[in-house]
């Protein structure tokens, strides 16, 4: 039996928006170093919004990055600053941790509202390390307030849509409460020993006002995907439906630089 390697994800976001959305598989050469990052060459794929950048939501890139993102809202935002979205779709071109907590911090600017990224390189050496990287907006400075938090071996972390350790005000009180109450569904689950444990999570309905997985049509905002990445295997499950009760529509390979 093998150590539990898991990145899950649930991907919330306006019930409009179910059933339209798509990946973007990209492979980007070019002749010379290009943009703030210097980057020559990049293959990623990315769970996208129609009219979004891909990077903003679930993916994965050739160096071994696999990584989701989490919306948090800032209470305060930061005109003139980096959008969070043009963050994340640099942060598809990170070659290792380092590089990425770069990319993140965005030095000589900085971001201008909120996330987090949990994130871990299959590539690495050593133990797997999962990271969260809590951002906040640059405030009275040039780069992005940056929180990370890194898992020991077998530890076991989750994230909302709320900050953890990042003391800044946040402006939505249903996103704050709905993120306390998923995190105590996962917390009467206790540690995940198998990938089933972790579907069991990402799946959870004992809540019924704020769910972890949100199947209320009625509802504004709705889970339309949820994303397992099974770093030992090396795929990638994407669902649509609840993990509990249905087969991912489909599974890829996280196909990594040789």
């Amino acid at each position: 039996m093998y150590l539990l390697e898991i990145l899950g994800h649930t991907e919330d976001a306006l019930s409009e928006t179910l059933n339209h959305y798509y990946y973007v598989a990209a492979h980007i050469i070019s002749d010379k170093p290009e943009g703030k990052w210097k980057v020559t060459e990049e293959k990623f794929t990315s769970l996208c919004y129609a009219g979004h950048l891909p990077g903003y939501t679930m993916g994965c890139n050739h160096h071994g990055l696999v990584y989701s993102v989490n919306t948090i809202s800032a209470k305060v935002l930061r005109p003139g600053k980096n959008p969070r979205h043009f963050i994340t779709r640099a942060l598809l071109s990170a070659e290792n941790f380092a590089k990425a907590q770069e990319i993140l911090r965005d030095r000589g600017c900085g971001v201008g509202d909120a996330c987090s990224v949990n994130m871990t390189f299959l590539n690495q050496e050593g133990n797997r390390l999962f990271h969260n990287a809590e951002l906040g907006p640059a405030d009275k400075t040039d780069e992005s307030q940056l929180n990370i938090f890194t898992a020991s071996p077998g530890e076991y972390f989750a994230h909302c849509n709320k900050y953890l350790r990042t003391k800044l005000d946040e402006a939505d009180p249903e996103m704050s409460k709905s993120s306390v109450c998923r995190m105590e569904a996962f917390d009467k689950h206790g540690s995940p020993k198998t990938k089933k444990d972790v579907i069991e999570m990402l799946g959870d309905t004992s809540n019924s006002k704020y769910p972890v997985f949100r199947d209320d049509p009625n509802d504004l905002v709705m889970t339309i995907a949820v994303g397992i990445f099974d770093c030992v295997e090396k795929t990638w499950s994407l669902y649509s439906d609840n993990p509990k009760k249905n087969d991912p529509l489909v599974v890829l390979p996280l196909v990594l630089q040789k």
